[in-house]
């Protein structure tokens, strides 16, 4: 029976900072045009007089996520070669396990969905023995990021009110700050990226995070690695008051390893169909 090699893979590990971005949110909405707001309505505040908030919220997100199934839809490109399948995830102390329901490629028998249900089985029965993973952080290679430090690597710029499907939103231009030190390979490419993070005004959640780096990023003076260009697309869509749950993700990478090897890659995620646990 043959296995299912996993959705994404991750580049060699010099590289493998870059992962770090797909990582930073759990995902969102088809990207639609904001348009002018009512001319009467309050300017938006600046950011460091509600982050508090919005870090608890985004922290409440994700443990929101946590008591919902759901299907994910994911297509990935390794320098050329496309991947997607339909995943059905749950989440068991804290970690997600997930089981390939179809292939876009072709048709899983009945005997090919059996054996990977069981594997899933397997993995969550593994999961349950591991302690709960930790609310608030992101654990990337061995290394938790806290909400509130990857928070603090930019600073949030010129916000401006919108109006984003029937709702207010503040849009503020995210800048990498200046004050603050990488504490990794992985962070350093935060710290190369700018974009915008959006606001919902009257939830006070962030709805959409898009970042890019701005020029090359080099490791080992660019003889380990090189990466060339990232981009971060992950956006939330309300489910109810103060729940905001993922939609739909893109991220991509272009690197270069040991000089020589060059590599593209890409990952989109749509997810759909939560029910409750």
């Amino acid at each position: 029976m043959p296995r299912f090699r996993k959705p994404f893979c991750s580049p060699a590990s010099a590289a493998a900072a870059a992962l770090l971005l797909a990582w930073l949110s759990l995902a969102g909405l088809p990207l639609t045009t904001p348009q002018s707001p009512d001319p009467q309505s309050a300017p938006p505040p600046p950011a460091a007089a509600i982050q508090a908030r919005l870090i608890a919220a985004f922290q409440g997100d994700q443990e929101a996520l946590l008591r919902f199934q759901h299907l994910e839809h994911v297509v990935t490109s390794r320098d050329g070669r496309r991947d997607g399948r339909t995943l059905r995830v749950w989440y068991v102390r804290g970690r997600a396990v997930s089981e390939t329901i179809a292939l876009d490629s072709r048709t899983l028998s009945p005997q090919e969905l059996t054996a990977e249900h069981q594997r899933a089985l397997q993995r969550a029965r593994a999961a349950a023995q591991r302690p709960t993973a930790p609310a608030g952080v992101v654990e990337f290679d061995g290394q938790r990021y806290p909400f509130a430090k990857l928070a603090d690597d930019y600073l949030y710029l010129d916000p401006q009110p919108r109006l984003w499907q029937g709702r207010e939103i503040w849009v503020y231009q995210a800048r990498p700050n200046p004050a603050t030190a990488s504490r990794s390979r992985a962070e350093s490419l935060l710290l190369h990226s700018q974009g915008e993070v959006w606001v919902d005004a009257a939830d006070l959640h962030v709805v959409r995070i898009a970042l890019h780096t701005t020029s090359p990023v080099r490791y080992g003076l660019g003889v380990l690695a090189t990466i060339h260009a990232a981009k971060l697309e992950l956006d939330l869509q309300r489910h109810s008051h103060g729940v905001w749950l993922p939609a739909h993700a893109d991220f991509q990478l272009s690197a270069t390893i040991l000089l020589v090897k060059s590599l593209t890659r890409s990952k989109q995620q749509s997810f759909s169909d939560y029910t409750p646990n």
